[in-house]
């Protein structure tokens, strides 16, 4: 039950073992959801001339060349990545400027918009940086950080979702339930609650737990509803934690083909996705990370 339509699966490649990790992965989404793959390389021309002296012809030529260079063997690792290769439809695009603003550019009319957690260059050097933050707010479709070595056809282990009681946060769970029925696994909804959501502060400890848990629960409960019915092929588990909620989602994420989370939000993970946290999920998730945007 595909949600993407006709849109493009963007992928950022920039000729690194990482950005074809990413490659990989977003050929076999593509593949799985019947969308087009897209593969856009950013340059920026080294040549600095005024405004008022007219760019010679051949400026720039080196720069795209190697960008169509690069894309030419992203586009060989996305036929090596799928099950049907001349099903897969790919196009290619090498962009001149800032490889940020024209990823999010390109954002506007994709379905996702996929990048590696490593690679050459300022975009794939940076990205972990604050320009992730920027990519993970700012982009109009979900962004997918792909580690490397991914497996891109396995099968083994659930999705995991991080649940927050934003509203913000039914997109990451459409994402999640959609994910998992794709792949044709379970799916692990997670909420990490902290003692803030207790208004009382004279309560004990047993009973700071218990209404942690029914919290949780309720929480889930809420977010899952309806979703469940639409997607009765995913089997879905429920888990209520307690403590840091990057950490909590990592130890369940050890098992994990994906994790989906929101962008923004309050009480949960999402409102602590952005800065630090996103740089420490990318750099220590083993699995695809999914922030859900659009």
């Amino acid at each position: 039950m595909s949600t993407f339509g006709a849109k493009a699966i963007v992928v950022g490649v920039d000729g690194s073992s990482s950005s074809l990790d990413a490659v990989g992965w977003a050929a076999r989404a593509a593949e799985l959801r019947g969308a087009p793959l897209k593969l856009v390389s950013a340059y920026q021309v080294k040549a600095l001339y005024t405004s008022v002296v007219a760019l010679p012809s051949h400026i720039g030529s080196e720069e795209h060349a190697a960008a169509e260079s690069i894309l030419t063997s992203a586009s060989l690792v996305a036929r090596r990545s799928v099950e049907n290769p001349n099903a897969l439809t790919i196009t290619t695009e090498s962009l001149v400027g800032p490889t940020i603003q024209s990823m999010l550019d390109e954002s506007s009319t994709a379905s996702m918009l996929v990048v590696g957690s490593r690679g050459n260059g300022e975009y794939f050097a940076e990205l972990l940086g604050s320009v992730s933050t920027a990519v993970a707010v700012q982009a109009h479709c979900p962004v997918v950080i792909v580690p490397g070595s991914v497996e891109v056809h396995s099968s083994r282990g659930p999705v995991v979702l991080g649940v927050d009681v934003s509203a913000h946060n039914q997109k990451a769970v459409r994402l999640a339930f959609e994910e998992a029925s794709l792949r044709g696994t379970g799916l692990v909804a997670v909420h990490v609650s902290t003692d803030e959501l207790i208004s009382s502060p004279d309560a004990s400890a047993a009973d700071r737990a218990d209404a942690i848990v029914s919290n949780g629960r309720t929480v889930l409960a809420e977010s899952l509803s309806g979703w469940i019915h639409q997607y009765p092929d995913v089997a879905v588990e429920r888990t209520v934690l307690r403590g840091n909620v990057a950490d909590k989602i990592l130890e369940v994420a050890s098992r994990a083909q994906a994790v989906v989370v929101g962008s923004s939000g309050r009480g949960g993970f999402s409102g602590l996705l952005l800065g630090s946290t996103v740089r420490s999920l990318a750099h220590r998730v083993d699995c695809p990370l999914i922030v859900a945007r659009g």
